[in-house]
C-alpha cells in the first residue's frame, strides 16, 4: 500500500535522524500509518549505505539565498 507524499524519488533530503544529506530511492512500506522509505547516504570513502527511513525524518534541502 502506498501512501502519498511530498518525498519524491531521486531527490535529496536532510535526514533529521541522522544530520547528514541522502538520496531518495523509493517507498518501500507502511507501518503505522507512516510511509517507511529506503534511502542512500555518501560515506566519506565513496561507499554508500542504504537505509530505511520514515518519511517524517526526511526534510528538504532548502536553497540559500544569495544576498549580494
Amino acid at each position: 500500500m502506498k501512501v502519498t507524499t511530498s518525498i519524491q524519488r531521486g531527490a535529496q533530503y536532510l535526514c533529521v535522524k541522522f544530520g547528514e544529506v541522502v538520496t531518495a530511492i523509493d517507498q518501500v512500506a507502511v507501518v503505522k500509518g507512516l510511509p517507511m522509505w529506503e534511502v542512500e547516504r555518501q560515506l566519506g570513502s565513496g561507499l554508500r549505505k542504504r537505509l530505511i527511513v520514515s518519511a517524517r525524518s526526511l526534510m528538504p534541502i532548502q536553497p540559500t539565498a544569495n544576498f549580494a
